[in-house]
């Protein structure tokens, strides 16, 4: 990998993630209590001021797996995107995925439980590339494990909607699954409004030539 490559935004956040995860281990468990109380999303947080919870929590994860599944999802769909939007589009659409997420968080469900993980951030990435490259084959490991062979379209579809389905069910509450779903729309969102990906059902309902919206 040549040194302009390095310098592009997903190795760099992929070792900034490495890196702090590493951290939090040398300061064991008493002071990654104190790291998380300050860093982590809570609804006290953010009622006392700390706003940058809805930001710096996209930076700690809880355990190696939490870790790797997320580097690894930004890595198969973040340089694609890097590569087409350019880096400082990029940085934006993860900062702004990470950001919805930690408010659907906190709208949603109120955060009691700290949240933390890029989850939200490499959901809004997963969806963005899902709608700009909708109907390339792509092979998804299905649990994880098992190999599946299907459109981009359907693996995003899958992913918001497992999110809303578990945050609607209330499903393992103490993961982020509302955080999930905001990185989903705002992705989805991001990548329609920078002009990619085709327009959904409702886009073609409302937004149609004559219909709500737009001039006749």
């Amino acid at each position: 990998m040549t040194r302009q490559h390095w310098l592009r935004a997903v190795p760099i956040l992929i070792a900034v993630n490495t890196i702090i995860f590493f951290y939090e281990q040398i300061l064991g468990a008493q002071g990654r209590a104190r790291l998380f109380q300050v860093y982590a999303l809570t609804e006290q947080g953010i009622a006392e001021g700390r706003w940058w919870q809805l930001l710096t929590h996209a930076f700690l994860h809880g355990t190696i797996v939490h870790l790797l599944v997320n580097m690894a999802g930004l890595w198969f769909a973040g340089r694609i995107i890097e590569r087409v939007m350019g880096t400082g589009r990029f940085l934006v659409l993860y900062g702004v995925s990470a950001l919805a997420g930690g408010l659907a968080q906190i709208l949603l469900t109120g955060a009691q439980v700290p949240l933390i993980g890029a989850s939200g951030a490499v959901c809004g990435v997963l969806i963005a590339f899902t709608t700009m490259f909708a109907e390339t084959e792509i092979v998804a490991l299905l649990f994880f494990v098992i190999p599946i062979r299907l459109r981009a379209k359907y693996l995003g579809w899958g992913i918001a909607g497992s999110s809303l389905l578990f945050l609607l069910t209330g499903f393992e509450p103490w993961i982020g699954h509302a955080a999930h779903f905001g990185g989903c729309v705002a992705g989805y969102f991001f990548a329609r409004l920078a002009g990619y990906g085709a327009p959904s059902f409702l886009e073609r309902k409302f937004f149609r030539k004559g219909g709500y919206g737009t001039a006749p």
